[in-house]
């Protein structure tokens, strides 16, 4: 079982069956052009019998699927792909494919909506002490590495480059308090052993961390680092009950450098309605990632959407699309990588939006208002 602060993970994008780069068939390997081509000739349907062939071969299940793919006569041009080939191609294609969800990650520097900006500008990432040093100027040095090295990833992947480290996410809501996941806070879980989650005291809540070009981080300064200072309130529970925490910071936040999200809908989430989220994705800056919708709506508690989430993710805030108010605090989810046996790396873990466990949100109407 992974650590707790990494159950809020899965990328809901692109393909059908990404599970099956685990355990590649032999099959010829082609060029990376080819494979596009050969993916983007290939019809929705017949797309999808070859994934459910492949796992029916894999799983020694029965060979049903097989024989359907072969009398749609998909035998060529596909078959002859190999399993990382396929699901590359697969994700590279989705753009154009309306059955399939897509990565929606957008950097800061991307983000066009003052309303969003603001949002933004309130999320912040939380910190190991040790990833943080603070230069005589007053300038800050993050100890990170590559998301590709943090994350062991095929050079291929998005946002390889950038740094990874934040363990979770916060949405600043009053001038000195942060809403996190439960689960990020040490005194709320049970997460005390070794180095997994820091004492609150000891914990970093750091502002604009974020991108500011496709090849430059924004610099960070003292000003936008703080110490936590107290768990107010939260709640922990494995049984997926409640998740939260309301952290209170060493000192205010000054209103330039974000602005508390006031604006919180506690009305009852409808199912299919459409929310986006905000946060560190794998650690690595910010990220907003709309185009996502409620998909389970049974639970008192949380509510399941198809947000694009990966460990690092938990504690952010989740907003309805349509009035930009929070509703939530992203928890839980999928997981976020597998390997790719063919290529000795590991890949996004690919899931259709109706597919894996989607991603658990806490509802806002759980947390204590300040």
């Amino acid at each position: 079982m992974k650590p707790i602060f990494r159950w809020s993970f899965r990328l809901s994008i692109a393909a059908l069956a990404a599970q099956l780069v685990v355990q590649p068939f032999p099959a010829a390997a082609q060029s990376p052009d080819d494979a596009r081509k050969a993916v983007k000739a290939t019809s929705n349907d017949d797309l999808l019998l070859e994934y459910q062939r492949r796992d029916a071969r894999r799983s020694g299940a029965t060979q049903q699927a097989a024989g359907r793919s072969a009398t749609r006569g998909i035998e060529l041009p596909i078959s002859r792909l190999d399993d990382g080939s396929l699901v590359k191609a697969t994700r590279d294609e989705a753009r154009q494919r309306v059955i399939y969800g897509t990565d929606y990650r957008t950097d800061w520097y991307e983000i066009k909506s003052p309303a969003i900006l603001a949002l933004a500008r309130a999320s912040v990432a939380l910190f190991k002490p040790t990833d943080i040093q603070i230069e005589t100027n007053g300038a800050v040095q993050l100890g990170l590495k590559p998301l590709k090295d943090a994350q062991g990833l095929c050079p291929d992947e998005k946002f390889v480059s950038q740094p990874s480290g934040a363990f979770c996410s916060g949405t600043l809501v009053a001038p000195d308090l942060v809403l996190t996941a439960g689960h990020c806070v040490r005194e709320i879980s049970p997460n005390k052993g070794g180095d997994v989650v820091p004492p609150i005291t000891s914990t970093r809540f750091v502002f604009g961390y974020q991108m500011n070009s496709a090849a430059a981080s924004a610099p960070i300064s003292s000003a936008q680092v703080f110490s936590g200072r107290e768990a107010v309130a939260g709640t922990w529970n494995r049984g997926f009950a409640n998740d939260w925490a309301l952290v209170r910071l060493s000192k205010p936040v000054p209103s330039d450098i974000a602005q508390p999200v006031s604006s919180w809908d506690t009305a009852p989430v409808e199912l299919n309605q459409k929310v986006f989220v905000i946060g560190f994705p794998s650690g690595i800056p910010l990220k907003y990632a709309p185009g996502a919708f409620v998909r389970e709506n049974s639970e008192q508690s949380y509510f399941v959407a198809t947000l694009d989430t990966f460990g690092g993710n938990s504690g952010s805030g989740v907003y309805d699309e349509a009035s930009n108010k929070l509703i939530g605090v992203l928890v839980r989810g999928d997981t976020d990588y597998v390997r790719d046996q063919s290529k000795s790396c590991n890949r996004v873990h690919l899931c259709p939006t109706t597919g894996c466990m989607g991603e658990h949100v806490t509802r806002i109407s759980g947390v204590r208002k300040p």
